[in-house]
């Protein structure tokens, strides 16, 4: 198969085992009763190993939730968010606020050092840098999953992705990193309209900058500029100044309905547990946003090409990283070092990443086979994309026939964001777009 996973099991009174659906196993088996090579975590293990989930309404904050609370894991939930509406939430405590990078880090030092806090969920950008950054505080086993600093620079940073993913023989996408508007006119006459303009990283400047689309000089001369510096990010934005300055990339158009994914887990010592591929079919805003419909897919050239990259630029982890097909060619684009909004499919798939991360912090993990599904799958952001559907109508993309269905196979659609088995943080934070429509509104320039 093209996928490899650690199989799911439900939880036990007094133990957690990873093994394949519909196996039985009585609670006092070991694990050479058939599970050789699977994990065994014990109850006592896990009421020893809590997480520490920095809140927020976001998928990979939710998807967290449901995967370690359904097996069991104290969850310690920090700060404001849906969490603390949650049926799994353990604890909930106060801290700086995650943005604050000035007060939160000293903070988190001090609490990691302390050993209130022993596991962070790797939920969001912001979280993974700061882990990563105070890696030499955390217990051996626990520091054995956390990516050095420098590799998870190059994640973030995408111009440093973009070098440390250039393997010969590969193609790359031609990409441009001025700090001018005089120098940005030159390097977009050399790669040619229409280009994308994006944020090198989403450090410093946060998620109101998503990028857009340029079709001429004329738009290039109205937004390439300095970004300004997000609440509380000082501190980062003066050790990595050239953050402030977006990037331009040449355009390719399957990037609207058509960009790939290869995403799993992948151990420090036993190398990729899991893999499996997927696209984006749908985004909002078009061409720059977020996956509003992720469809499951199966091809081993995309498998392999994105696994390269990952074996190159990541040692450790759960991961995401994104490749766009022009052709023949396959050009990686991103890589998340961390949860990614349609982590709810590979858990549908059979691979719970969370609960794997989890694992890895107490053993080492080794690759496993994933069962053949007769299944069509993807996932939904079902709120965002109603108001898309709303709004723009025209946009809405529903693939070819042949994509759309397959009388053969039954066909399965999930939540990217919650769940109803925990329906309280699924509601208030689909009820935060509400609120909060900011990157929905903004996105009607972006079609301007």
């Amino acid at each position: 198969m093209l996928a490899r996973t650690y199989f799911d099991g439900d939880a036990s009174d007094s133990a957690v085992s990873l093994r394949p659906s519909g196996h039985s196993e009585r609670p006092h088996h070991s694990p050479a009763a058939g599970l050789s090579g699977i994990a065994v975590i014990r109850a006592t293990s896990l009421r020893g190993s809590p997480v520490a989930i920095f809140d927020n309404y976001w998928a990979t904050t939710l998807a967290f939730t449901r995967s370690l609370g359904r097996k069991g894991v104290p969850l310690h939930f920090y700060g404001r968010g849906a969490g603390q509406w949650s049926r799994y939430r353990t604890q909930r405590l106060n801290c700086p606020p995650v943005e604050n990078a000035g007060e939160f880090q000293p903070w988190l030092r001090e609490q990691v050092r302390s050993g209130a806090i022993m596991r962070i969920a790797p939920t969001t950008d912001l979280i993974a840098f700061y882990t990563s950054a105070l890696r030499a505080e955390f217990a051996p086993e626990v520091r054995r999953t956390i990516a050095p600093l420098e590799e998870i620079e190059n994640c973030l940073i995408k111009t440093r992705f973009a070098r440390a993913s250039d393997i010969p023989g590969h193609a790359v996408l031609p990409t441009a990193a001025p700090d001018s508007l005089e120098g940005a006119r030159s390097a977009a006459a050399a790669l040619g309209y229409p280009l994308i303009l994006k944020p090198k990283s989403h450090l410093v400047v946060g998620f109101v900058e998503r990028g857009r689309l340029l079709f001429n000089e004329k738009d290039l001369d109205r937004h390439y500029r300095p970004y300004d510096v997000a609440p509380g990010q000082q501190c980062i934005a003066d050790a990595y100044p050239e953050l402030r300055w977006p990037l331009l990339q040449r355009y390719i158009p399957s990037a609207r309905n058509r960009v790939y994914s290869i995403s799993g887990i992948k151990d420090a010592d036993g190398g990729i547990v899991t893999a499996s591929v997927s696209f984006k079919r749908e985004q909002w805003p078009p061409d720059v946003g977020v996956s509003l419909v992720q469809i499951a897919h199966e091809d081993a050239r995309i498998l392999e090409s994105g696994l390269l990259i990952v074996n190159k630029v990541l040692s450790r982890g759960i991961f995401e990283v994104e490749l766009l097909a022009d052709g023949e060619a396959l050009y990686a684009i991103d890589l998340n070092p961390r949860s990614f909004g349609f982590i709810e499919l590979d858990m549908a798939r059979g691979a719970n990443l969370p609960w794997l991360w989890f694992c890895s912090t107490l053993e080492r993990l080794q690759p496993q086979t994933q069962p053949p599904t007769s299944v069509q799958m993807e996932a939904r952001h079902r709120f965002m994309y109603l108001l898309r559907a709303i709004a723009y109508p025209r946009l809405i993309n529903r693939g070819p026939a042949t994509e759309r269905r397959d009388d053969s196979r039954r066909r399965s659609t999930v939540s990217m964001l919650g769940h109803w088995s925990d329906p309280l943080p699924m509601i208030i934070s689909n009820l935060k777009l509400l609120r909060h429509p900011r990157s929905l509104l903004r996105s009607v320039t972006a079609l301007s």
